[in-house]
């Protein structure tokens, strides 16, 4: 027989990617497939069945079945809170955080919260940090579907289930639930859950990242074709499966990931006792990571599609590779862009969108514009990266997929004014996955993945720094004045 291979699936929140991985470490096979669009569910809501679909195409077009797997990992975005039946089927659509009526019921359910369950739960009480506040909204909501319910999973609940036919959740995911204790004993809080009237019946099983969730299915190995009695572990939370696969607790980088969501993810051996940041729990014992997010991926893809670039990734490159051509002249005369398409959560939480190019001139062209998208989607995130108090310059390393041409990246050092490690790999959170897998086989793999630096343009380096400045002080104001007006 061939030599062992280990198959990674990361369902993100808009595609599914996956990745094989070589028991020597090497990834072999990539390949990603959009979600299938039907008809759109309610505001906040997420048709679950769409991560399936798109698992199942993925498998195919990765022809996995002509290697010999010897497990299955999972990568997932959260938070997502997906009520479930005995079957594993989804009872009703699954809720996002940004699910109407989710606000309210989290600030009722904070009034009763102590200071020793917020600490516990090492999080700023939002509903992207308390998303079990679901079960309340959908008790209120839609009661009749609370007598069927069986589980309120994750994401990875849900595609487990479908794979193994049995349910649990990892701490990386259990962390954004919110009665769950991310910085001690990694548990449903039993006395809280009570308080809360949240019966701990309705929650996955905690088990580690990397341990045997279950066989899969024959009915699931048909579906997929691929070997039925693959062991499938539990898998993790796809920002978490992606540090695992950079090591960034060996390597004691930062790491920013892109895709739909910009990420920055920070790990310690102790939990952060500040609550600016997204905490959860690592996929190894007595790890945590701390995260900033935005919505960078998107707003590029927003700003793309309204400067008549079109939609896609190509439209995306498209209009990176034209910012990539502004001299400086064009720089120093291009508007500024502010990025918040959608509410934001860590560092910034802001719970409405906040949008706009400001200072824009009648002269302003197609390249100034392309730039100004660009920049402030990277100014955002470099605002991020420096959010971190204990030490906001460590190694960056970067890794995504936006621009093949790789302008993006040097965009990226340009505007953060300092060199990045550039990982050549976009299939992290998939290659986690995968060498979680590895683990119930005994293989503890590092992952062989190219890397390059990429340094500033230092001919750009002082203006780019004063419009860095001059970013900072019109997004505060315009954030400010928004906020205002809001309130009139």
């Amino acid at each position: 027989m061939s030599s062992r291979c280990f198959l990674g699936i990361d369902v993100g929140t808009t595609a599914t990617k996956a990745a094989v991985l070589t028991e020597a470490g090497e990834p072999i096979r990539r390949v990603r497939v959009a979600h299938a669009t039907g008809l759109p569910p309610l505001p906040g809501r997420v048709d679950p069945v769409s991560w399936w679909i798109s698992v199942q195409e993925a498998c195919h077009a990765l022809e996995a079945g002509q290697l010999n797997i010897a497990g299955i990992g999972l990568s997932v975005h959260s938070p997502v809170a997906v009520p479930m039946d005995s079957s594993g089927k989804h009872l009703t659509a699954g809720y996002r955080y940004e699910a109407p009526g989710l606000t309210d019921m989290v600030a009722w359910l904070q009034s009763g919260l102590t200071p020793d369950d917020i600490r516990r739960s090492g999080n700023r009480i939002t509903p992207a940090t308390y998303i079990a506040a679901a079960y309340l909204l959908l008790r209120e909501k839609e009661p009749e579907i609370v007598e069927d319910l069986h589980v309120l999973g994750s994401v990875g609940t849900y595609i487990g289930h479908r794979l193994t036919g049995h349910d649990a959740i990892d701490p990386t995911q259990a962390s954004y639930f919110g009665p769950f204790d991310t910085t001690g004993t990694w548990t449903w809080q039993e006395d809280l859950l009570r308080r809360l009237g949240i019966p701990q019946r309705v929650l996955p099983p905690v088990q580690p990242s990397s341990e045997v969730l279950g066989r899969l299915t024959n009915e699931a190995a048909k579906a997929l074709r691929l070997r039925p009695g693959t062991p499938v572990v539990t898998g993790a939370g796809d920002t978490a499966c992606a540090a695992f696969a950079a090591g960034i607790d060996r390597n004691a980088a930062r790491l920013l990931t892109l895709g739909t969501t910009h990420v920055v993810t920070d790990h310690g051996t102790a939990p952060a006792e500040e609550n600016l940041h997204l905490q959860r729990a690592h996929v190894r014992r007595g790890q945590w990571l701390r995260h900033g997010a935005s919505n960078g991926g998107l707003a590029l893809s927003i700003a793309a599609k309204a400067l008549g670039y079109g939609a896609g990734g190509q439209a995306v490159s498209a209009m990176v590779d034209r910012a990539m051509s502004a001299g400086a002249a064009t720089i120093a005369g291009a508007p500024f862009f502010i990025p918040h398409v959608r509410p934001e959560r860590a560092p910034f939480w802001l719970e409405e969108p906040r949008s706009a190019f400001l200072g824009l001139l009648p002269d302003a062209d197609e390249t100034s514009m392309a730039w100004a998208a660009v920049e402030g989607v990277l100014f955002v995130d470099r605002m991020i990266s420096e959010s971190y108090p204990d030490d906001p310059l460590r190694e960056l390393l970067l890794a995504g997929d936006v621009s093949g041409s790789g302008c993006f990246m040097q965009l990226a050092a340009d505007m953060f004014g300092r060199p990045f490690t550039v990982s050549a790999e976009s299939h992290l959170p998939a290659l986690g996955a995968a060498m979680l897998a590895a683990q119930t086989a005994d293989d503890s793999l590092y992952l062989h993945h190219h890397t390059h630096p990429v340094k500033p343009r230092q001919e750009f380096a002082p203006l780019i720094e004063q419009r860095w400045q001059d970013f900072r002080q019109e997004r505060s104001r315009f954030l400010h004045k928004e906020s205002k007006s809001s309130t009139v």
